[in-house]
């Protein structure tokens, strides 16, 4: 495990979550888009990683198949704790970007961890993550490919590798007095207090949200354990050149934002991200 704190300037302490709208210790919210074939799996991974835990466990469901009918069955089977947000087609602008916000705004946890249906974020790890949040009073843990035990083996080709890669290194020097002590600030695994992620504003483009929470927050302490990403287990990767240019659009937004100062920290109200859900 790796800590880290945030360089340059210290910020004011993380106010922490009223006792009284905590519910649980965890909320994982999971953005779904066609995992069908990966839930059965998925499910029963949860199922044993969260035996005697204090959890939820929120989809926020964009298919056009069976995952939203499918996945409550599976979490009644197994006993767990599960609630579906599913977003009709005309609701899910913004992608997984928006998706992950609706989740939080519907989360009770003192920690909401984000991670992807497709079991390249292996659900063991959520352990780990939690311990790590709880052995130095992280902010922040990011499940990160780039620590020692970590591998990117998961990506599909050397392409996406380098590029993966590339894209790491262009965030870094971009922002490297937030960034410099991450080594993976583009992980789509990872957890975070809910009051840091409720006092920011937020405003994502595309799927890097981690991104946009390490440069927007304000973050003091973060911790990585090490991710092995795995390959996609069923179904097809949704990578695509929109998503590259969305990628580099949220860049030059931040980067942008951040010369200028016009980062806010105060979040926005979270009434408009309502969708109707399905609760097991």
């Amino acid at each position: 495990m790796v800590q880290a704190q945030t360089p340059r300037r210290r910020r004011k302490d993380i106010t922490p979550a009223d006792p009284a709208t905590l519910v649980c210790d965890i909320s994982l919210v999971i953005p779904t888009r066609n995992e069908e074939d990966n839930l059965p799996s998925l499910v029963a991974k949860l199922a044993e990683v969260l035996k005697g835990a204090s959890y939820e466990i929120i989809l926020v469901d964009d298919s056009d198949d069976a995952t939203a009918q499918v996945a409550p069955q599976l979490a009644a089977i197994h006993g767990l704790t599960l609630s579906v947000i599913h977003r009709e087609e005309g609701q899910r602008s913004g992608g997984l970007s928006t998706a992950v916000l609706v989740g939080v705004a519907a989360a009770h946890g003192e920690y909401v961890c984000i991670m992807d249906a497709d079991l390249q974020h292996p659900p063991e790890l959520i352990r780990s993550m939690i311990d790590a949040a709880g052995g130095v009073d992280a902010d922040i843990v990011v499940a990160s490919r780039y620590v020692e035990g970590g591998s990117d083996a998961g990506l599909s080709n050397r392409a996406r590798k380098m590029i993966s890669l590339a894209s790491k290194h262009l965030v870094k020097t971009a922002f490297r007095g937030r960034l410099r002590t991450v080594s993976d600030p583009l992980s789509g695994f990872f957890l975070a207090r809910r009051s840091l992620l409720n006092e920011t504003a937020l405003s994502p483009i595309g799927f890097k949200i981690l991104l946009d929470i390490l440069v927007r927050s304000n973050w003091r302490v973060a911790a990585e354990v090490p991710l092995k990403f795995e390959r996609r287990a069923a179904g097809s990767s949704k990578a695509s050149l929109k998503q590259g240019r969305d990628f580099l659009s949220h860049v030059s937004q931040l980067l942008w934002e951040s010369r200028t100062g016009a980062i806010k920290t105060k979040a926005a109200p979270a009434a408009a991200m309502k969708a109707p859900v399905t609760q097991v």
